[in-house]
């Protein structure tokens, strides 16, 4: 069977054509996403610094943030993958714990959440345990790159379970997207840079006041983030439901039985 290929200007038009429907058809889901996105962003600012910046709770509330971040979003994420991929509405935020279905992708969420961030974590231990720069850096490298190469292989995961796909498993998802990482990744950026760039620029315009809690810069600037961070958070959803609508072979199919021996 030959393998697909992902189309890459194509599928970035289709693929913001049909984040535009999403922002006027289920209004409810995305303000829930910014409330979320806000809330979490608020709370970061309560943390006092130096429980932060030590390694050893300041590893634990990364992990507490992103079980919390993957939890309240699941559902938001799963909305969106069903409307692109099923044109199915939901008309407000659920958090459906009782569902199995729910509990497998929250996982999924937070597993891929915290891989992507393992090169971050490596290095600050690689620091704290005196390793020179140089080796740091080039352990970070291959890291950092093992993780975004793993992570766009397994794409396709997130939206094949939030249909429930019969065959949503990491091994027909790597098996799907093979000698489409590049593609993939050329599509993240593609939509994606735009914000980073508007991001950077509002960081730019405001200054360093954004930094002084309770300045009203700073209320701005947690605002403006948490727009910018629903808006990135959308996007990336829309383009993994084309992603996997475009490669999903195997992840559509239930696996086949054995036969006896």
């Amino acid at each position: 069977m030959r393998q697909r290929r992902l189309q890459i200007m194509p599928t970035l038009v289709a693929a913001y054509r049909d984040w535009g429907r999403l922002l006027t058809a289920m209004r409810a889901i995305i303000l829930s996403a910014f409330l979320i996105l806000l809330a979490i962003s608020v709370a970061e600012e309560f943390v006092p610094k130096g429980l932060s910046e030590q390694q050893l709770s300041g590893e634990a509330l990364g992990l507490v943030k992103d079980a919390v971040w993957a939890f309240l979003l699941a559902p938001v994420v799963i909305a969106v993958h069903r409307f692109v991929i099923l044109d199915e509405i939901t008309p407000a935020y659920t958090l459906p714990v009782g569902e199995p279905g729910f509990r497998v992708f929250f996982g999924w969420l937070f597993a891929l959440k915290v891989f992507v961030g393992l090169p971050i974590d490596l290095l600050g231990i690689l620091q704290t345990l005196n390793w020179s720069p140089r080796a740091s850096t080039l352990v970070f490298a291959v890291a950092l790159i093992a993780a975004v190469a793993v992570s766009l292989r397994l794409t396709i995961l997130l939206p094949a379970l939030a249909v429930e796909a019969p065959g949503a498993t990491p091994s027909h998802a790597l098996a799907d997207t093979k000698g489409q990482a590049l593609r993939i990744l050329s599509l993240f950026l593609l939509a994606l840079l735009p914000w980073v760039a508007v991001d950077i620029g509002g960081v730019l315009l405001l200054g360093p006041s954004t930094q002084i809690t309770g300045t009203p810069l700073a209320m701005i600037f947690l605002v403006m983030g948490g727009v910018l961070q629903m808006i990135m958070l959308s996007i990336t959803a829309v383009i993994t439901s084309y992603a996997f609508m475009s490669l999903a072979a195997q992840v559509r199919r239930a696996a086949e039985p054995q036969a006896p021996a």
